[in-house]
């Protein structure tokens, strides 16, 4: 009987008893449990977490008056050694007269807004130690493959929740209360609660902290295959819907800057979630030791930056004044005063784009144009900065030109932030070593 042949086989496989289902092997460790011991143990992971923030919370307290000025006089006017401005009537200094000094109208306001703050600096160190206990939880059901993406989740959660606060107090709050003044300056005299002005802080940075944990969710829930990027991006209005929704309930602004703002990041962050994802391909997005190694130069160069940011040294104030009158002229003929940052680095990106195009229409050789192809992603960090120090406004500039840490203590920082990246590199290779025996 030919291959092709129906008959004899297809009787043979229908009718054979084969027996009872085999049951789809499980992870390894996996076993049943009782509901209750389920959620008991839910509980108990729950309790570790919050017991986390606890501590880190009471770490934070006996720092909380430094941290409050700092947060507060780093985005809004004025410096703490005028607040508050005397009452007597002209004894007032510029200075002082000028400076956003909190308002207290509530005896408890001041210890309030301690402990907010030094719960905020719990949430965001909790928010990785949430992603381990969530891991402890679903380990015995993981297959060895899940349990590697896990437990780099868990790293990655810090650093998402630090450049979400980062976000926030860099980007997002400086233009909200310049919106504030701008609103709000020629109708009244504006004074600045303590209570109501600093909720609207902290909820910012914890909120962004949290919503920069989207792209971990997203590619964590993709790489352990609870969904797809396919069904996702199918579905995309629908996040965008629940996005905006959640952004208007729980974003503390009546003007509806903020929740703009958070809508607005949280779209963006899905969808750039999404074409990384689609970029990178679906069981290629676990860090290798390799690739980790591979980012040493930005790691350090991170130490660097952030050590020379916290530290004495000069910033610099940008080079708007130092434009040509013609330049300036023509920005405000059109009315792109404002978008000056982006004209620049977008010349910059666009020189270089071409570069790279004429490059391979020129049959220049594939090394050549590798090692260009190389340099995409400093020429476009370059290509921000340089633009941004062209802003006529460099709010940002005048923030990190304030100094908040010794030149010691600032070194010691960039040394911390090398340990930790070395630390999780060693690390890494160690688990791959095991894995490989």
């Amino acid at each position: 009987m030919s291959d092709g042949e129906p008959g004899a086989f297809s009787e043979v496989n229908t009718d054979m008893d084969t027996g009872p289902p085999q049951p789809t092997p499980g992870a390894p460790g996996d076993e049943e449990m009782p509901l209750t011991e389920h959620i008991e143990e839910m509980v108990r992971r729950l309790a570790v977490v919050a017991l986390a923030m606890a501590v880190v919370g009471a770490v934070a307290f006996p720092f909380a008056d430094r941290l409050i000025n700092f947060l507060w006089f780093s985005i809004l006017p004025g410096i703490a050694d005028v607040c508050p401005p005397p009452t007597a009537a002209g004894a007032a200094s510029a200075d002082a007269a000028e400076a956003a000094c909190p308002r207290v109208y509530h005896p408890l306001a001041l210890m309030l807004a301690r402990l907010k703050v030094s719960a905020l600096t719990g949430f965001v160190v909790g928010l990785p130690v949430f992603v381990y206990q969530t891991y402890l939880f679903m380990r015995p059901g993981l297959f060895p493959r899940e349990r590697r993406y896990y437990l780099a989740a868990v790293p990655t959660s810090l650093v998402l929740a630090g450049i979400g606060v980062a976000f926030s107090f860099l980007l997002v709050l400086p233009v909200i209360f310049t919106y504030f003044l701008y609103y709000s300056e020629s109708a009244a005299d504006i004074a600045f609660g303590l209570t109501e002005t600093f909720n609207l802080m902290v909820t910012m940075l914890g909120m962004f902290a949290l919503i920069f944990q989207i792209p971990l969710f997203v590619m964590l829930a993709i790489m352990m295959g609870v969904t797809s990027r396919r069904w996702m991006a199918q579905r995309r209005l629908y996040f965008w819907g629940g996005f905006a929704t959640i952004a208007f309930l729980f974003a503390p602004d009546p003007t509806g800057m903020a929740p703009i703002f958070v809508a607005i990041t949280m779209i963006l962050l899905f969808e750039g979630t999404l074409r990384l994802v689609a970029w990178t391909g679906e069981d290629s997005l676990v860090p290798t030791a390799a690739g980790i190694a591979s980012v040493r130069p930005y790691a350090w160069g991170l130490a660097a930056v952030a050590a020379y940011v916290a530290s004495d040294a000069p910033v610099p104030d940008g080079y708007f004044g130092a434009l040509p009158p013609v330049v300036v002229d023509a920005l405000e003929a059109v009315g792109l005063v404002g978008a000056t940052p982006v004209i620049v680095a977008a010349a910059i990106i666009g020189a270089y784009e071409v570069f790279r195009i004429l490059l391979r229409r020129a049959g220049v050789g594939v090394r050549v144009r590798y090692q260009v192809v190389r340099l995409r992603l400093p020429v476009w960090l370059t290509a921000v900065v340089v633009g941004y120090l062209g802003s006529p406004n460099p709010a940002v500039l005048r923030i990190l030109g304030t100094t908040y840490l010794a030149t010691t203590d600032a070194l010691l920082l960039a040394g911390v932030i090398v340990a930790l990246y070395e630390g999780v590199l060693l690390a890494w290779r160690f688990q791959e070593q095991n894995r490989r025996l």
